[in-house]
């Protein structure tokens, strides 16, 4: 019981529980470019502020603000950009063609290849939540 207490208040502080915030700017395939950064706070913005984006400046938002997020060790932005997606979906914006968006950021140099990317460490929090969700 208290193992589930203890991995239950780290989930409240660290969004991407169990991964050590440490380790979140390694999460990732790609990170954010000088370019990508200035392009990330203009959508950002720009949703914050309400006004209608298309649906693939909603993906790279999405992109963008996890990228930025995890690679600042920054728990708070996480956890916004999860709200975000929820919100998103929440008005039936989902993640479509997030490929296309994806490459069109590598192509216009918004993101560029993370050189500290662990490939499967985001797997191993898909498969904590999977388990919290399967024990409920």
């Amino acid at each position: 019981m208290s193992y589930n207490l203890t991995a239950s208040m780290d989930s409240q502080k660290n969004p991407l529980y169990p991964v050590p915030i440490d380790d979140y700017p390694k999460l990732f395939d790609y990170v954010l470019t000088v370019d990508g950064l200035v392009y990330f706070q203009t959508l950002k913005r720009n949703y914050i502020l309400g006004k209608d984006l298309t649906l693939d400046e909603y993906n790279k938002l999405r992109l963008l603000y996890v990228y930025y997020a995890t690679a600042n060790k920054n728990p708070k932005e996480v956890f916004a950009w999860q709200d975000i997606c929820i919100s998103l979906d929440d008005k039936g914006i989902y993640e479509k063609e997030m490929f296309q968006s994806k490459e069109d950021l590598k192509n216009s140099k918004l993101i560029i290849e993370n050189p500290q990317y662990n490939s499967g460490l985001y797997r191993k929090y898909t498969e904590y939540v999977k388990q919290k969700m399967n024990s409920k």
